[in-house]
């Protein structure tokens, strides 16, 4: 099985390709996240009262997160936290591809994907793994602040503690050169930054900006949906 690694933020495209689908007619295929079970069973009428309460209370979404029938994109019951982030080249589909692009990776996005086709030739799947690394790194820019060359940053995520490491080519921490400020502020006390690089800098060298979350209690969120076990004995045992 294959796994993909991508900093959070950034673009990524899932491949997935099929020898026997060389056009749309007829095609259906889907991409779906594994981790999600959309059907519960439960044991139970005191149960089953609970868990329709826990519906209500939690928010559930469909597995699908891309789907394709009858020569066009399907968006009805597609996963809306991915709604305007995936999508698939329609002109690459007789070629055999359906690799999703999925954009602006979210911490909440690593999963286990699984893309499916069917038409009149055949049918397949493909399971991948897409794993989302701890930080983000944002892509460094120069300029000039009192006639001096600095590189600067710019966070796309929120924090309540940024931690910012700078380092050059050879992975030298230059971060006590540096400074970081508040671009701008949430409600909830998270903030977007802006850290700033005072080490003689020199426009051939490469450095790299690396920020995360280091309050503990406000790590990132990997998980989407809050579903109890397939199997009950005891309706208060759902953790």
């Amino acid at each position: 099985m294959d796994v993909f690694r991508v900093r959070p933020f950034d673009n990524i495209s899932l491949p997935c390709q099929f020898s026997f689908v060389d056009s749309t007619e007829g095609l259906s295929f889907t991409w779906e996240r594994e981790d999600i079970k959309e059907e519960h069973e439960v044991e139970d009428d005191d149960f089953y009262k609970y868990f329709v309460g826990l519906h209500d209370f939690y928010q559930f979404y469909p597995k699908v997160i891309y789907s394709f029938s009858n020569n066009m994109e399907q968006v009805e019951e597609r996963n809306s936290l991915y709604e305007g982030r995936v999508w698939v080249d329609e002109e690459e589909i007789p070629e055999g591809s359906l690799t999703l692009m999925l954009d602006q990776v979210q911490f909440s996005d690593e999963a286990m994907y699984i893309c499916k086709a069917t038409n009149s030739r055949g049918r397949g799947s493909r399971k991948m793994k897409l794993v989302v690394e701890d930080a983000e790194e944002p892509q460094v820019q120069f300029s000039t602040v009192d006639d001096i060359l600095v590189a600067k940053c710019i966070s796309a995520g929120w924090y309540h503690m940024p931690k910012v490491t700078w380092r050059n080519r050879k992975e030298e921490d230059l971060s006590g050169y540096s400074k970081t400020e508040i671009l701008e502020e949430k409600q909830d006390g998270s903030h977007r930054v802006v850290s700033t690089l005072h080490y003689p800098v020199l426009l051939h060298e490469i450095y790299t900006c690396h920020i995360e979350e280091s309050d503990v209690l406000n790590r990132p969120v990997r998980s989407i949906h809050k579903v109890p076990k397939r199997k009950y004995h005891n309706m208060y045992n759902h953790y």
